[in-house]
Formats: C-alpha cells, sequence, structure tokens
C-alpha cells in the first residue's frame, strides 16, 4: 500500500472542453505570457 502525498497538485499547464457540436475533447495549450520590467 502507498502512502498519500504531502506535496500539492501542480496545476495543468494546458486547458480542456467538450466541443458541444462534434462531442469532441479539444485540448488548448495558452500562450506564453511576457512578462516586461519597467527599470526606474
Amino acid at each position: 500500500m502507498t502512502a498519500p502525498s504531502e506535496k500539492p497538485l501542480k496545476p495543468n499547464p494546458f486547458i480542456t472542453y467538450r466541443d458541444s457540436k462534434t462531442g469532441k475533447w479539444v485540448v488548448v495549450k495558452p500562450a506564453p505570457q511576457q512578462v516586461t520590467a519597467i527599470a526606474a
């Protein structure tokens, strides 16, 4: 028997949803967000 992990789960790097017209699952990978730092 395995012991439960104490580590929190990581969020998925993608979004899934079911297309209502086709009934198929669609996987969407969000575009990476760019962080811009403004030097003062």
